[in-house]
């Protein structure tokens, strides 16, 4: 079974420029469209992402786009990469969807770095409910940035 967030655990934000964008997902979505609160395990330290998945992004009636799932996997293998000391951008996404997802729908995401070389990360992932039905796997394969390239999304100017 997935461990879910346990009230011991602390919302963690894992991009260093988070509060400085309007983005459409994450604590920063100004509509919350979909919403994504990250948490690290204490076990292992290990990311995952928890997601409310509603309306704002149905799909086919009753379930969710496909879109706002790759959405939420894009943005927490990421952060993923980034808590893990690789600040990223996405190269290439892939995703295997068992299941529709129903809305509404409460999602965690786990993320796993499972390899490094060069200027190259790669991450999977899982997202599952609550009574441990998978929905979805992806994979991802992420670019390293450059130093001056993180220092100007971190909003460092010298």
């Amino acid at each position: 079974m997935t461990e879910w967030p346990g009230r011991d655990w602390p919302e963690f934000e894992p991009f260093p420029f988070a509060g400085a964008r309007r983005a459409f997902t994450g604590k920063g979505a100004p509509e919350r469209l979909i919403p994504v609160k990250y948490y690290r395990r204490p076990s292992d330290g290990g990311l995952v992402a928890l997601t409310q998945i509603g309306e704002r992004v149905e799909g086919a009636p009753g379930q969710a786009h496909g879109g706002a799932i790759l959405t939420v996997f894009d943005e927490a293998l990421g952060a993923a990469a980034w808590v893990a000391g690789h600040p990223v951008f996405t190269v290439r996404l892939t995703c295997e969807f068992r299941r529709s997802v129903p809305i509404p729908c409460e999602l965690l995401a786990t993320t796993e770095v499972y390899k490094t070389r060069r200027r190259l990360v790669w991450v999977r992932g899982e997202m599952f409910d609550r009574a441990g039905t998978c929905y979805a796997r992806a994979d991802a394969e992420f670019f390293k940035l450059d130093d001056a390239t993180t220092k100007r999304l971190k909003g460092d100017r010298s």
